[in-house]
């Protein structure tokens, strides 16, 4: 019995030979190995594939509104193509003006009024076409603001309306904004807008007196070079952020007013109430609106006409019956009353939550030119009949140069294009 006892204790004893546990805790540590790596990989996969989709969401969405682009240059063609042939016939353009006025969107809203029947064949219809993103466009009215190159336009007229138009902008706005008027009653407002010329002109000399390029001498130390003020024409509203003397606050008042796209005169047929406000300083916000009112409605008389010297006595007549008696020389004050030839696009393409917007401007530059040279043509006519008066000859009436019928060639000109 003890020698039982004794040779099991020498067997507990002995060190083990087995070593299956180990194998084990290996086994299993490398499955977990296996599983940290799958689970890495289904990661990295599954953000790849999050943004490749999103990518390709985004190219989706921009040829949308690549698309939505595309048709609208087509609907300015076809407008401008109406009008070179039925405009002259037609006298009020108010019905050629929907071609390009109201907005368009993909896919097309399903009318309330269309029964169950209609509805499911609509949807239907869009669902087998290939376009499965949606946009929504619209076309604006560019042209129809206060141009800031013109300050620096070779006619002295337009340079001199366009710099008063922009005063008014802030007498205009002293008068219905107590606190603006208590804030900046003592701004020379006149010399902000010398310093928006001063950015344009090719002088040394700033229109306020001395050297203008003193007024630079932060940025030029910035940019490490002496270019600023850059002598030339603004290229974006943006640039105005640059110019001496300027804030968030004025900015913000001449954005939605002024443009770099003008026609190189105001339509009051199209201008919003904001530039309407800017033709004279006694202009209200209610005659404002009764001359929306008349230019929108048939029965109230509507759209104004205008002369071919550029300017308009049914428009001034209308707002002198209104009680407004104009401050400044409306004479002089350029207004159209013809189509429209400079245009802003803004294009929405959506699909599945990424979205991509273009914006561009169009531009007929010839009419534009042909403008600027009526301007310059007829200041030059003038000075020649006051000549000829003084010397006692006759001098013969200059008339204005009528613009051109014929539509231009290709397709409308693209003079800005932003994507974002």
């Amino acid at each position: 019995m003890l020698k039982a006892i004794k040779a099991l204790g020498q067997e507990l004893n002995r060190p083990l030979n087995n070593r299956r546990g180990i194998a084990l805790m290996i086994a299993i540590a490398c499955i977990m190995l296996i599983m940290w790596i799958a689970m890495e990989v289904s990661y990295d996969s599954n953000v790849e594939y999050i943004v490749n989709s999103q990518g390709l969401n985004r190219i989706k969405a921009y040829y949308a509104a690549k698309s939505g682009m595309q048709l609208s240059l087509l609907r300015i063609k076809i407008y401008q193509q109406a009008q070179s042939k039925l405009g002259d016939k037609l006298g009020d353009t108010k019905m050629l003006d929907q071609i390009w006025q109201f907005p368009f969107a993909w896919p097309l809203p399903i009318p309330d009024e269309l029964s169950a029947i209609d509805k499911d064949n609509f949807k239907k219809a869009v669902k087998d076409s290939s376009m499965d993103a949606g946009y929504f466009v619209t076309i604006e009215d560019e042209g129809s603001k206060i141009d800031l190159n013109d300050l620096a336009s070779p006619s002295k007229s337009l340079r001199e309306v366009t710099k008063q138009q922009l005063l008014n902008i802030f007498e205009q706005k002293k008068k219905e904004d107590e606190a603006f008027e208590r804030e900046y009653s003592g701004t020379r407002f006149d010399e902000l807008i010398n310093s928006i010329a001063d950015w344009m002109s090719a002088k040394s000399t700033s229109l306020n007196g001395g050297d203008k390029r003193s007024n630079y001498a932060e940025l030029n130390q910035e940019s490490q070079s002496d270019y600023y003020p850059p002598n030339r024409g603004f290229r974006t509203i943006a640039e105005l952020h640059m110019v001496p003397g300027m804030n968030d606050v004025f900015f913000d008042l001449l954005a939605p007013r002024v443009t770099i796209y003008g026609m190189k005169g105001i339509n009051p047929n199209l201008a919003s109430a904001e530039v309407l406000k800017s033709l004279d300083p006694a202009m209200t916000t209610e005659v404002v609106k009764e001359i929306m009112k008349r230019r929108d409605n048939a029965d109230e008389g509507g759209p104004f006409k205008c002369n071919q010297t550029g300017g308009s006595d049914d428009f001034w007549n209308f707002v002198e019956s209104k009680g407004v008696r104009p401050e400044g020389k409306v004479e002089e004050i350029p207004l159209i009353c013809d189509s429209v030839i400079n245009f802003k696009i803004r294009s929405t393409g959506e699909f599945a939550g990424a979205s991509r917007e273009i914006t561009a401007i169009v531009m007929n530059l010839q009419k534009t030119a042909d403008k600027v040279k009526s301007y310059v043509k007829k200041e030059q006519t003038q000075g020649q009949q006051q000549q000829q008066q003084q010397s006692g000859q006759q001098g013969q009436q200059g008339q204005q140069q009528s613009q051109s019928a014929q539509t231009q060639k290709g397709p409308p000109r693209i003079v800005y294009w932003n994507e974002r």
